[in-house]
């Protein structure tokens, strides 16, 4: 059974099920992946970015002034896995101030799970800033829901979590662990194999980004 979709948007942009399906495709080389996974980054932050605080300024013009729109928050993007600080410069090229970090899972003793430890420098308090985690396939959900309570817990408010394929068993379980957390993802998929992966899914996401 799919989670409830009170608080998921599934981007149906056709930009971005295009994109989804160049990563799905086995015979996509790694170049298209690559250009495919940064066409489907930026369809799914422009949407779930909608919503972002502005206020209006004065702007001088060619002819004369007229009003704008400015973006009042800062956004931090933060990802769960090193191949997403490669298509980070891409969220660069759209949103001023923008701060990269990421959220990296240490080796925990005695069998516990992965201490989640968050790597963002020259950053202003959280609670004042459009935090969004991207997980580029969420699997059985543990990692992205232990990155929302660790960013919630040093002071994050405004959280989004952002992937671009997520398993339903994985939606379920951060939904239990964060129900108000917005997400943002290109598809659901139904199943998990044998090494708990989405399937259909994308195959070894970094193996594919890397050749």
């Amino acid at each position: 059974m799919l989670p409830s979709a009170k608080m998921v948007t599934v981007v149906a942009h056709p930009v971005a099920q295009h994109a989804l399906t160049m990563l799905r495709h086995k015979l996509t080389s790694p170049h298209e992946f690559r250009m495919s996974s940064n066409h489907l980054l930026v369809a799914l932050i422009q949407e779930a970015t909608r919503s972002l605080p502005t206020h209006t300024e004065t702007v001088p013009t060619q002819h004369e002034s007229t009003l704008g729109h400015v973006l009042t928050k800062p956004m931090v993007f933060l990802t769960l896995r090193r191949q997403g600080l490669g298509m980070a410069h891409r969220m660069a090229d759209f949103f001023p101030r923008l701060l990269v970090g990421t959220i990296s899972y240490d080796p925990a003793a005695n069998g516990q799970p992965a201490e989640a430890r968050l790597h963002l420098a020259n950053a202003p308090a959280l609670g004042d800033t459009h935090v969004i985690i991207f997980d580029p396939i969420v699997a059985t959900g543990a990692s992205a829901s232990r990155a929302v309570g660790l960013v919630r817990r040093v002071g994050a408010i405004d959280v989004s979590l952002v992937s671009f394929v997520m398993s339903a068993t994985g939606l379920e379980t951060i939904q239990s662990r964060a129900p108000e957390l917005r997400v943002w993802t290109a598809a659901i998929d139904k199943k998990l194999d044998a090494r708990k992966g989405p399937i259909p899914g994308v195959g070894d996401f970094a193996a594919r980004m890397f050749g």
